[in-house]
């Protein structure tokens, strides 16, 4: 192919701007994907080069295109292209006039039809041209399908290119990290929102109770014993969330329905019950050893009794069960934290206060406001947590194996340092892997995908980093990008506005994507 040639495919696909450097040698391989190109000055006054935009690269001996990205300008006064010394300083506009250059991170090219790295040689005066958003969806593997979370970014620019999050994405989890003020939330509330697959999300501070107000969604509040009246708490639920123009349509038990005449959305209470959840309660609490834990569940198995009378009523199988007089106390010390947290066996009218309809649960979007229980301890929260997961794992899991289907289904964790931390003692972190283990891995093939955010990735435990296959970094520091192997971001992304972001994800064509969030309205 002639130079004219491939002057003429580069028309094709945009504008064509300049050439890959004459003067400078072009190579690229493993270690080095950048090249040189030089932009004529009068093209550089008609049109904005930035750092981060894109460009097409038409390649006369291979035929190929290739798309890259700048990553860095220069501009020499004539002296400095020439090497004269200047004797004074001495104004000249006619010396500026000279190319502008660029360095060019190569990113993908396309071979016979099909987007692959970037391998074959550039050849220098190979056309490059200002791409069309077509090429650069096409050669950046951006999916048309998914939950729109934003646009492309080349520089400060946003480009009409819109960025998805495919269903599979999403099944083999995303890690969101930034910090506070970074926009996380509010890309939270947009896959919430905007997905077309059933949410459930957890919520430490209430962030998106309106999001499900809005929507129409239902509200999972876990409470405590000192709940007190249905229609007095949901009062206080109304003040703490500034939903105080929401009033109560109905009270069905402890379904709650809430309406400002224009929206309706529903607050459901739950509680737990000891005797339906003393083989799960060991699994996902960090208070009982492993030895106490053993022995808790075969004693509660013969004595189902509320959690306030358990220790008095189950202390004579101790003995009958030879449990060493270590593991008792851990097992009585662990009864009485669980007494403390007030989550299990809460009266009401008569009875107690019970689970939501799961089955019905995984049908439709929600959140779980575990602000209630969050004022007892981050423990009790993060147990109430993940005492919901093993119930929808649980569900799910007997659908697949059952009938063989998957259900597509997407738990959304903010604040994902607090339920999955670095844990120091190897007993607790053990048991927290298998938990991770089941939720992500054991649950990407169920049809389960997860979303987890966190300011504080140095805190979050090191599995969480390997089973999320997709990482998205804003605003944050250094430690916190080099965390994720992303720390080459540090500089932009310090200084960079909310919503702006990099994904890196197995799902494009290239490592990484720079995109800014749409705003959640």
């Amino acid at each position: 192919m002639s130079l004219e040639e491939a002057r003429n495919r580069a028309s094709r696909y945009g504008e064509v701007v300049g050439l890959i450097s004459r003067v400078t040698p072009i190579s690229h391989g493993k270690d080095n994907n950048e090249i040189r190109a030089e932009i004529p000055y009068e093209v550089y006054l008609k049109r904005k080069f930035l750092i981060g935009s894109y460009v097409g690269i038409s390649i006369p001996v291979s035929g190929t295109l290739m798309l890259g990205r700048i990553t860095s300008v220069e501009r020499a006064d004539i002296l400095a292209i020439s090497r004269i010394p200047a004797l004074s300083p001495v104004e000249d506009t006619s010396a500026i006039t000279t190319p502008l250059s660029l360095t060019i991170e190569l990113l993908s090219e396309k071979v016979e039809g099909e987007v692959v790295p970037p391998s074959s040689p550039v050849d220098p005066q190979s056309p490059i041209f200002v791409p069309n958003t077509e090429f650069i969806k096409e050669m950046l593997g951006l999916p048309p399908d998914g939950i729109t979370v934003g646009k492309l970014v080349e520089g400060y620019k946003l480009l009409d290119v819109p960025v998805n999050l495919t269903g599979e994405a999403l099944r083999h989890h995303v890690l969101v990290v930034g910090t506070t003020g970074a926009g996380k939330t509010n890309l939270l509330r947009l896959l919430i929102t905007r997905s077309n697959i059933p949410v459930l999300a957890f919520d430490i501070q209430g962030d998106y109770v309106r999001t499900m107000a809005t929507i129409g969604g239902t509200v999972l509040v876990p409470v405590t014993r000192e709940m007190g009246r249905v229609t007095d708490f949901i009062s206080l639920f109304l003040r703490r969330s500034n939903l105080q123009d929401y009033k109560i349509a109905s009270v069905d038990g402890q379904r709650v329905t809430l309406t400002n005449g224009e929206r309706t959305f529903y607050v459901e209470l739950m509680g737990f019950r000891l005797r339906e959840t003393y083989r799960e309660i060991p699994d996902v609490s960090p208070i009982f050893s492993g030895q106490g834990a053993y022995f808790f569940k075969m004693i509660a198995e013969n004595c189902l009794t509320e959690i306030d009378n358990w220790i008095e009523e189950c202390n004579p199988l101790f003995s009958e069960f030879h449990v060493h007089q270590t593991t008792a106390e851990n097992i009585r010390r662990s009864v009485i934290m669980l007494q403390e947290t007030g989550i299990l066996d809460i009266p009401l009218e008569g009875g107690y206060l019970g689970e939501p309809d799961y089955e019905d649960l995984v049908r439709r979007k929600a959140i779980v406001d575990l602000r209630w229980v969050m004022e007892k301890g981050v423990s009790t929260a993060t147990t109430t947590a993940f005492l919901v997961v093993d119930r929808i794992f649980r569900l799910i899991d007997s659908r697949y194996k059952n009938e063989g289907v998957e259900t597509p289904y997407l738990l959304v964790f903010d604040e994902a340092h607090e339920y999955f931390p670095q844990s120091r003692r190897d007993e607790e972190k053990e048991g927290l892997e298998r938990l991770i283990n089941r939720i992500l891995r054991l649950g990407r093939v169920r049809g389960i995908g997860a979303v987890l955010a966190t300011h504080r990735p140095t805190d979050l435990n090191d599995l969480i980093l390997t089973l999320t296959n997709t990482k998205i970094a804003m605003r944050a520091d250094e430690d916190a990008l080099e965390k994720i192997g992303m720390e080459e971001y540090a500089k932009i992304l310090q200084a960079s506005p909310p919503g702006y972001a990099v994904m890196r994800t197995f799902s494009l064509k290239v490592q990484d994507l720079v995109f800014r969030t749409d705003k959640y309205q």
